[in-house]
């Protein structure tokens, strides 16, 4: 292990270090915010902005939280531009901290600024070793935040290091539509519910992502979402039948998982975030706006549990959706 990280490891670290050069000559060539930024000191920005790729929401709120975390720690101004495949804005609203760019703040120039491509790092290494002499543009999928707190906690006299889901309400809370969705879905199962999470990819044949291939076998699909069907069952017997809110990304099973009675489902399309060219995007504000539906209804249950198979994969999206109340969560292998 120490061989693979410490050779491969460096490699990965020399390709991105390479990356980050071609990306800022070729953002800065195409871009019309070249000036100097109107910030007396250089600030942090977490970016979501296409020009690389960044994973699905919850990878992108790993990045986000990591630098924050890092930006408080050092007293650094943190900023988020998320612009693809929509605006953050659009569905969040700053919280206690202000993290919208205002006009001026932000530049492309390399004279100026610099890119920091960390996709795939697990390690905070080079975020850690960062001299601010420059707007650092900060592109990550991976959660660094125990890093973070392994370099600064004791440094700054803490002894409790920040949490995940502190971090995340200290940034955001749902904007005007995004609540009143909540508040009409809540209502509907009328008080405390659990939640159960099934992320198939494409073994239904319902969810284009990446290169992960379906079934495509009648029998065995059924097969697998029988299985499933029965798991809901059990769980819902162990709660005495309380309201269960069912979350799935085969909009196959949702609907019979929505046969159920006691089940909940959220009506909607789900797409991945960096999976855009699959699908028919005809109505894109309501289909992403299922996904922070998603997790944040996610966020509100009592317990979460994440259920599948061994074909199945075990998505990262509810066990962060747990940390934002730090709510109990349990990974079930049927």
């Amino acid at each position: 292990m120490a061989t693979y990280y410490g050779k491969k490891y460096k490699m990965l670290e020399l390709r991105h270090r390479a990356k980050e050069i071609l990306l800022s000559v070729r953002i800065a060539a195409k871009s019309k915010e070249l000036g100097k930024p109107a910030m007396e000191k250089p600030a942090c920005i977490a970016m979501v902005d296409g020009n690389a790729f960044h994973g699905g929401m919850c990878d992108r709120f790993k990045g986000i939280i990591s630098l924050y975390a890092y930006c408080k720690y050092r007293g650094i101004p943190f900023r988020i531009r998320y612009t693809y495949p929509f605006k953050l804005e659009d569905y969040l609203q700053p919280a206690i901290y202000d993290w919208t760019l205002k006009k001026g703040e932000y530049t492309d120039n390399p004279i100026y600024a610099r890119v920091l491509y960390m996709r795939g790092e697990h390690f905070a290494t080079r975020l850690l070793d960062l001299k601010m002499k420059k707007q650092v543009h900060f592109y990550s999928n991976r959660d660094l935040l125990n890093h973070v707190n392994e370099a600064y906690a004791k440094e700054n006299g803490s002894n409790a290091p920040f949490d995940w889901g502190d971090l995340f309400c200290e940034l955001f809370k749902p904007g005007k539509e995004l609540q009143s969705r909540m508040n009409a879905i809540k209502k509907s199962i009328g008080g405390d519910y659990y939640a159960a999470v099934f992320r198939f990819q494409n073994l239904l044949g319902d969810f284009h992502e990446y290169h992960f291939k379906a079934l495509n076998d009648k029998e065995k699909e059924e097969k697998l979402i029988t299985t499933c069907l029965d798991a809901i069952k059990k769980l819902m017997a162990e709660h005495g039948n309380r309201p269960l809110l069912v979350t799935a990304d085969s909009t196959t099973f949702l609907k019979r998982a929505a046969q159920i009675d006691g089940v909940h489902i959220i009506p909607g399309t789900l797409i991945h975030m960096d999976g855009q060219k699959h699908y028919d995007t005809a109505n894109q504000h309501e289909t992403h706006l299922k996904s922070f539906l998603d997790f944040y209804m996610l966020s509100g249950a009592q317990k979460i549990y994440r259920i599948g198979t061994k074909q199945m994969y075990r998505s990262q999206f509810p066990v962060y959706a747990a940390k934002v109340h730090d709510i109990p969560f349990e990974s079930i292998e049927i």
